[in-house]
C-alpha cells in the first residue's frame, strides 16, 4: 500500500496538513504518574504538536515584513570576497551568537549597527566632478548590510526564544518565540505621517508606533534614509527613546555617518541610538558597490 493512500482524511475527503495531530495542533500521549498515594497510572495527556511551532514561525515570518526579494536570504549566500563584506559578516555572526543573552539578560549594549564613514548627505553637498570622485572612493551602498540584516532577522524567528515577565514580576511558564519588525525607513516614515494626517484620532498611527517600539527585535534599514522633518525627528526620538528605555534591541543600517544621521533623525534620537550600540557594536564600512562590480562582470 502506498503512502498516499494511507493518509487520513477530514470530514470534506481532504488530506489533513498534518497527519499526526489531524490538524488539531495537539498531540494525544499517555504518560506514567504518581497519585498522592503513590501508586503510578497511565494517564492521557495532550501536548502541542510539532506542526504548532512551524505555524507560529510562518506567522512570525509573515509579521516581520521581511523583503520578498530578501525572504529566502542566509549567511551561506552571502559572499565575502572584499575586506568590507567580511568586516560585516563577522560583526552580524559575532552579534548573533549573543543576540540569546541579549534578549534574555537585557543589557544596556544590545544594539547593532551598520554607518558610512562618509554620510550621503556629506557626498550630495559637493559639487561636481569632487562629488563623483569622493563617492568612488567612500562608497558605502551595495556593500550587503540588508541581506545580512535580514538573514539575522530569520535566525533570531527561528533560533531565539523569549520568556515574558508579567506586571507582578512573576515570569511566564513557558517560553515563546522572538518576535522581529523589519522596516525601511522611506516607506515606514512616510506611513507614520500618512496616519498622522488620517481621521482616526490617532489610532493608526498609536499602532504603528507601539509595534515599533514593543516587538521584540527591530531591524531599521537605511536609517535616516527620508527627507528631514521637524515631525518625522520627534517620531525617530519616541521610537528609539522607547526602545533605549526598555533595552530592546535595535539592529540598523545607514548611508549616513554618526554626524549626519545625528542631523537626520535628531541629536537625542541619535545619542540614545549610539549608546545602545556602544563602540564596539557600531561599524562605519565603505567599499566597492557589489551590485555595480556584479554588472560589470556579466558585460
Amino acid at each position: 500500500m502506498s503512502s498516499d493512500k494511507s493518509k487520513q482524511q477530514n470530514a470534506h475527503g481532504e488530506e489533513y496538513k498534518c497527519q499526526d495531530c489531524q490538524d488539531t495542533g495537539a498531540l494525544l500521549i499517555k504518560k506514567e504518574v504518581e497519585r498522592l498515594d503513590g501508586k503510578k497510572v497511565q494517564q492521557e495527556l495532550f501536548e502541542p504538536c510539532h506542526c504548532a511551532e512551524k505555524k507560529k514561525l510562518q506567522r512570525r515570518y509573515k509579521n516581520s515584513l521581511i523583503p520578498d526579494e530578501f525572504e529566502n536570504a542566509s549567511f551561506k549566500e552571502y559572499q565575502r570576497n572584499t575586506d568590507v563584506q567580511k568586516t560585516l559578516f563577522n560583526a552580524t555572526v559575532s552579534y548573533m551568537n549573543k543576540i540569546q543573552s541579549i534578549i534574555s539578560e537585557k543589557p544596556e549594549l544590545n544594539s547593532l549597527g551598520f554607518i558610512a564613514e562618509f554620510g550621503e548627505t556629506t557626498i550630495r553637498e559637493m559639487k561636481g566632478e569632487d562629488r563623483y570622485t569622493f563617492k568612488q572612493q567612500h562608497n558605502s551602498f551595495g556593500l550587503g548590510k540588508t541581506h545580512l540584516q535580514m538573514a539575522l532577522a530569520r535566525y533570531i524567528m527561528e533560533s531565539v526564544r523569549v520568556r515574558d515577565t508579567h506586571p507582578d514580576g512573576t515570569e511566564a511558564k513557558h517560553n515563546r518565540g522572538c518576535q522581529v519588525l523589519c522596516i525601511s525607513d522611506v516607506t515606514f516614515m512616510e506611513e507614520l505621517i500618512q496616519a498622522k494626517m488620517s481621521s482616526d484620532e490617532g489610532k493608526k498611527l498609536q499602532k504603528l508606533v507601539n509595534g515599533a517600539c514593543e516587538v521584540d527585535v527591530l531591524v531599521w534599514d537605511d536609517l535616516g534614509k527620508a527627507k528631514w522633518s521637524e515631525t518625522k525627528e520627534g517620531l525617530y526620538y519616541q521610537i528609539i527613546n522607547e526602545r533605549w528605555r526598555h533595552k530592546r534591541p535595535i539592529i540598523f543600517s545607514s548611508n549616513e555617518d554618526q554626524g549626519t544621521l545625528s542631523d537626520k533623525i535628531g541629536y537625542a534620537a541619535a545619542s540614545r541610538l549610539f549608546g545602545m550600540t556602544g563602540e564596539e557594536n557600531l561599524y562605519e564600512v565603505e567599499g566597492p558597490d557589489y551590485r555595480l562590480q556584479r554588472g560589470k562582470s556579466n558585460v
